[in-house]
């Protein structure tokens, strides 16, 4: 198994991995499963190869072998096109029960934080759901803390901004 940024022309594997994800923890998202499928191939594979070749967003799987995914996470700067990049923001984090407690959901962040640190990132955000203390550890141990912020979930309950300094 590695962890690999998606390839051009694999978006079957990101919507699997994604749709999985949202059908196993619809509570960690803020798209729910049902907006995912009614997506055209098409969309997806925009979307997949968008986050294959950008400088400006990224996608990364652990990748069980053969182009079957166990785990996703991206990553998008949040500046205008054109702009020096400064803060990029942690989305889609995911990792397949079976794998979870190894080092997969921390070598997914570890991805998106060198492509970050290599386009000039120098913050990480990301949200995370009250009923999500298991990924809110993850992100701790990972030296994600706080930011003070909260939101309200589009599907009840709150979520947390985590960050992270880039260095």
């Amino acid at each position: 198994m590695e962890v690999r940024r998606i390839r051009p022309g694999e978006f079957e594997a990101y919507r699997e991995v994604r749709l999985r994800a949202l059908r196993l923890a619809p509570y960690a998202f803020g798209t729910t499963l049902e907006e995912a499928a009614s997506r055209s191939d098409d969309e997806w594979r925009a979307f997949s190869d968008r986050l294959a070749t950008s400088t400006e967003t990224a996608g990364f799987i652990v990748d069980r072998g053969e182009g079957v995914p166990g785990g996703l996470v991206s990553v998008r700067l949040l500046v205008e096109p054109g702009d020096v990049p400064s803060d990029a923001e942690v989305n889609q984090m995911w990792v397949d029960e079976d794998l979870r407690g190894g080092p997969w959901a921390g070598a997914l962040l570890d991805a998106v934080e060198g492509f970050a640190r290599a386009i000039g990132v120098r913050r990480l955000t990301l949200w995370v759901t009250e009923g999500n203390p298991r990924a809110f550890r993850v992100y701790e141990r990972h030296g994600y803390t706080p930011t003070g912020v909260t939101e309200p979930f589009p599907r009840g309950g709150i979520e947390t901004q985590l960050g992270k300094a880039l260095t």
